[in-house]
This record gives structure tokens, C-alpha cells and sequence, in this order.
């Protein structure tokens, strides 16, 4: 008899069950997420170096910026930014009030890039008050969040991260991992997005999510980056052919039923002309 105090005497238990095949747990890490900004507010406090690097991972995400600085402690590259994007950003030219966290509207989250320790530590207490996630610059335990090394290559985005550890190592096992990809890959993966919206034209279900996902996980498989990276409308409809029954043609296949009907047409094309 099992007891309703007890939640996990309700677990079912699993015969075939292997522990073993399951992936180990290693606590420490980082939620690593892909945080969706497009449109959103965030205060960016700072114009220094750091705040330049910032700036420019919030503009690669569509962010609306407030960027609160004095002019005189502007990086180059950050009075540049404010220059070639101010329909973007809106800049207040002083120094951080703490009645800023609640006057500028509908703010998702705060960044502080400013070398003063005392008034970054305010700033995140404050947030904290106010239940907005917060990142200090260069100061771990004063974050929720950390901003990792970026790989950008397209629709591709690759984030190397130390959790707060090692910024500049993290740079380094970035560029090692970008130096190992084939020189396609954005090509492919912009390909694979086309083939999916075609997909999804034809089978546009809800139900028909989990096989969606399990034929474009075949096709992923068996078709290489250069490959998927040269394929055509033409060949894309050629593989959605095999949707229906799950069938995944492989590339030589395609191009070749590509190439018979190329030939086809041009047949019907000297019978209709002659």
C-alpha cells in the first residue's frame, strides 16, 4: 500500500531500466539558455569598454537599450553605436538613480559595466528588491546570469562559458571550436530552416509535431554540412516526397531523381516544340 504522504512510493518502477546509459550529473553549471530580448527593455548602465561588448550582443538580439552614462565615460565604440543606432537605443546622459529601475518602463533585465564597486552592489541590490534579473560586470556572485565567449556564423550562435571563471580561456576554447566547424555549416543550417518551413507547409499539425521532429532529425543525420548546404528547392521537394512514410532519401538519390525529371521535362518541352 502506498502512501499519498510518500510522492515517491508512486513512482512506477521500470524492469529494463539502466542507470548506466543516462548522462552523469555535474552540479556548478550554468542554465545555459538562448534568452529571447528581440523587442524587450533592457538598462544597460555603463559606456566603457565593457558596456561596447554588451552593446553588441543586445543589438545582435533586437534589444530595446536604455544606456545610462555620463558623455565622458564613453568608449569610441559605444558613442558609435549610439550614433548608428539610436532608433535602438535611448541614451540618458548621467549618472544611475536608483528611481530609474522603476520610471523606465517594462525593463526585462539589468546590466551594470561601471568601475565602481559600491554603486554596482546598490544597483544589484536593488534589483534584487525588485525581482529583475541582473549581471555586474566581472562580478560572479553578483549575477544571474553570465555573458559567455560568442560564436556568430549566420543563424549559427555557439556560447562558450567558464561560469564567471576564465572570460579570457573562454575566448580561446571559442575560436578552437568555430577553427573546427565546416566551412558550410551556416549554409546548411539555413538550409535545413528552409526545408523545415517547407515541411511544415505540408504537414502543418500539431500531431504531426513528433514526426516533423524525428524526420528532420534523419535528414540531419544522413546528409552531410556540404550537402545540405548545396540542396535546391528542387531537391528539398524531392525529399519531402518521402514524408508521408517516413522515408528519408539520401543525397545521390535525390539528385538523381532530380537529374530523370530535369530530363523529362526537356523531352516534353522538344515534343511540345516540334
Amino acid at each position: 500500500m502506498t502512501s499519498a504522504a510518500d510522492p515517491l512510493s508512486l513512482i512506477p518502477t521500470f524492469p529494463d531500466e539502466d542507470p548506466s546509459t543516462y548522462p552523469p550529473i555535474q552540479p556548478g553549471g550554468s542554465l545555459i539558455l538562448a534568452w529571447q530580448v528581440r523587442n524587450k527593455r533592457v538598462l544597460l548602465v555603463g559606456g566603457g569598454n565593457v558596456a561596447a561588448t554588451r552593446l553588441v550582443h543586445l543589438l545582435n538580439a533586437d534589444a530595446l537599450i536604455t544606456l545610462i552614462c555620463p558623455p565622458t565615460g564613453l568608449h569610441p565604440e559605444t558613442a558609435y553605436r549610439l550614433r548608428t543606432h539610436a532608433s535602438q537605443i535611448t541614451y540618458i546622459p548621467r549618472h544611475f538613480e536608483p528611481t530609474d529601475l522603476t520610471t523606465i518602463s517594462s525593463i526585462s533585465l539589468v546590466l551594470t559595466a561601471i568601475d565602481d564597486p559600491v554603486a554596482s552592489t546598490e544597483i544589484y541590490t536593488l534589483c534584487k528588491t525588485l525581482k529583475l534579473p541582473v549581471n555586474v560586470a566581472d562580478v560572479p556572485p553578483e549575477c544571474d546570469f553570465y555573458f559567455g565567449s560568442v560564436h556568430r556564423d549566420g543563424p549559427l550562435q555557439i556560447m562558450v562559458s567558464t561560469g564567471g571563471n576564465g572570460p579570457k580561456l573562454a575566448a580561446i576554447i571559442r575560436r578552437k571550436v568555430a577553427d573546427s566547424l565546416p566551412k558550410e555549416t551556416a549554409e546548411a543550417i539555413v538550409k535545413v530552416g528552409e526545408l523545415r518551413k517547407m515541411l511544415r507547409g505540408i504537414a502543418p499539425g500539431k500531431e504531426e509535431g513528433v514526426k516533423r521532429m524525428e524526420w528532420m532529425s534523419r535528414v540531419c543525420e544522413a546528409w552531410g554540412f556540404e550537402e545540405l548546404a548545396g540542396m535546391t528547392v528542387g531537391d528539398m521537394k524531392v525529399l519531402l516526397e518521402g514524408y508521408k512514410d517516413e522515408v528519408v532519401k539520401g543525397y545521390k538519390e535525390v539528385k538523381l531523381v532530380g537529374s530523370v525529371r530535369s530530363g523529362e521535362e526537356e523531352d516534353d518541352k522538344r515534343e511540345e516544340n516540334s
